[in-house]
């Protein structure tokens, strides 16, 4: 198709361009979206389904059904600047897209021009006024480049190093800029971000930060109302004050005038998981990191947003690319016990850091005071824990969800069993379409003996783990779960066939992690191993994690065969606790 009419529009395929014919605007579109175009204008009047547009446009490529709906989304999105026609591009349910029939389409021949002489003249013309643009502004241009352009310029790559020397360097940058113009907005932005960055990557405190940036920011937009980064920076602010009305206003302001700053991007998705909008958290963080890809700040919001969606081992991939990229920043030690399980090494480093940072870090953040009382729960500091609690239960913008699974954690380690079954079940309610908080409470009630309830939830939110055909390590503890549940319900030939996946998984690798290992040994009645691995799991720096499971100190026990065996392990993991919050070294028992 050389070129053709779209109602309003002249389509040109060759050069991704639509003309808009009442204004003489051009669009560019990508050449995928061109070619979805065409390939809807070639169906006529016949809808093309997702998987014909899939062979079509994309090809030999494997995409997903989104990215079909996401290019139509772009199409329309480029059409709708014509008003006149309220629908280029049609639904029909169950059969895909098509061309709205009302809408002409035709093929034309671009008119020629009529004269070379005059497109030679009009050459000309452009190239004399041009000229005399830049007699009159290029003195202009020139000094208000070398006034500040190197500063700024310089500031900004050190300010991407992400090291501490180089962000004062560059605070520093932002400084004398503003000793000369003390309005100048891209400074007193630069600057706010210098703060936060040092925040990150060296002592300055939360608090420190906010001081420093209200006043800078508050100027900057006085100065630059309709600066995206500006408004994105007031943003964030809002957002760390709990003012959360304002932050979503402001937000929607900056996104409005440009959708291609990732920090933008990661800082609505931080504002949407502090909703518990997961899906939406994940899509925002998914477009800063399209927009930024290496950029660590970037990788640790996509990382959560995929953690809160209990994609662990994605969460933990992006987390990891951030290490890589950055592996020095302050808060390390607390964002690690979210990521990986707690162990003896991450116990020392985290108390390192809380004895640090605690006092300006907790008056800032009072919500991760719940992960202190996790981590003093798996320490078995269950009335400091109870402190500490008290502190913060009260407070307004705690996540309901982190406060209840904290008060459900301190519920279980004081044996006040039915309160934690009605925490865990409160908890699950607060989004029981969503799988993200559902398996805490599918746990415990397999510790109340109601085995058959756990299941018809497995089977609401983990249809796709029931389905699979074969497992891979990252499903294991899911299956494992699963097959518990077949054999306590007696439900033989669905044990059976699950049984059979997890034994072809193990005989490709041979043995399960240590924890996985365990489970197995309760399916397979081999329990008479339990205390011996439970032991080597201590010597090798295990700590039960009440931020993954509040139940795993519980379950371990009933491996074990006799009270002898139990007292003696508890006795032992005493020890291990101990040893870490006296921060003393303690030598292993025989």
């Amino acid at each position: 198709m050389e070129a053709f009419k779209l109602g309003n529009w002249q389509v040109f395929p060759k050069l991704n361009q639509l003309t808009l014919i009442s204004s003489g605007k051009t669009k560019t579109v990508t050449p995928k979206i061109m070619q979805l175009l065409t390939a809807l204008i070639e169906q006529g009047d016949n809808p093309a389904s997702v998987d014909q547009l899939i062979t079509n446009v994309w090809r030999d490529r494997v995409v997903a059904d989104s990215s079909v709906y996401q290019a139509v989304a772009q199409l329309r999105k480029v059409l709708a600047a014509d008003e006149t026609i309220a629908v280029y591009i049609e639904r029909i349910s169950g059969q895909g897209y098509r061309i709205c029939p009302d809408v002409d389409v035709s093929p034309f021949t671009p008119e020629k021009d009529k004269s070379k002489q005059a497109r030679f003249i009009l050459l000309v013309l452009v190239f004399l006024l041009a000229i005399t643009g830049i007699f009159f502004t290029s003195q202009s241009n020139e000094n208000v480049q070398s006034q500040h352009f190197e500063s700024l310029s310089l500031a900004s790559h050190l300010i991407k190093q992400i090291e501490p020397e180089q962000l004062h360097h560059a605070k520093q940058l932002y400084l004398e800029v503003l000793r000369e113009d003390q309005d100048n907005v891209k400074a007193l932005n630069g600057l706010c971000n210098s703060y936060r960055l040092l925040t990150i990557y060296d002592t300055l405190s939360e608090t420190e930060r906010d001081s420093l940036c209200r006043p800078l920011l508050e100027k900057a937009h006085a100065n630059e109302s309709n600066n995206p980064n500006v408004l994105a920076s007031l943003a964030w602010q809002s957002f760390q004050q709990g003012d959360i009305k304002q932050s979503e206003s402001l937000f929607q302001q900056a996104l409005a005038i440009t959708e291609q700053e990732a920090i933008i991007w990661h800082w609505y998705g931080q504002l949407k998981r502090s909703q518990n909008d997961i899906p939406a958290a994940l899509t925002a963080h998914k477009k800063a990191f399209k927009l930024a890809p290496n950029d660590p700040i970037v990788l640790r919001g996509l990382a959560y947003a995929y953690l809160n969606n209990r994609d662990l081992n994605s969460a933990r991939k992006y987390f990891e690319r951030s290490i890589v990229i950055a592996p020095n920043f302050k808060n390390r030690p607390l964002y690690e016990l979210d990521f990986y399980p707690l162990n003896q090494d991450r116990a020392k480093n985290y108390l390192a850091w809380y004895q640090q940072y605690e006092d300006s870090y907790f008056k800032r953040f009072p919500m991760h005071r719940l992960s202190y009382v996790i981590f003093l729960l798996s320490l078995n500091q269950a009335e400091l824990a109870t402190e500490e609690l008290h502190k913060v239960e009260a407070l307004d913008n705690i996540p309901q969800h982190f406060l209840l699974y904290a008060k459900a954690s301190l519920a279980w380690h004081m044996q006040r069993r039915e309160e934690t079954l009605a925490l865990l079940k409160q908890r699950y309610l607060l989004a029981p379409q969503q799988n993200h908080l559902v398996m805490p409470y599918l746990v415990a009630l397999l510790h109340f003996d109601q085995e058959a309830q756990a299941l018809t939830l497995f089977e609401q939110h983990f249809a796709n783990i029931i389905k699979l055909e074969t497992i891979t390590p990252d499903q294991l503890g899911q299956y494992l779960l699963l097959t518990s549940l077949y054999q306590s319900l007696g439900k033989e030939q669905a044990y059976q066939q699950a049984f059979s996946k997890l034994l072809s998984l193990r005989q490709e690798v041979n043995k399960f992690p240590a924890q996985h290992e365990l489970v197995w040994y309760q399916l397979t009645n081999k329990k008479e191993q339990s205390l011996e691995l439970l032991t080597q799991m201590l010597t090798d720096g295990w700590l039960p994690d009440y931020n993954d499971s509040i139940f795993s100190i519980t379950f371990y026990q009933s491996l074990l065969e006799s009270d002898r065996e139990k007292q003696q392990w508890r006795k032992y993991l005493s020890q291990k606790q101990n040893c870490i919050w006296q921060q003393s070294k303690c030598a292993d028992n025989d």
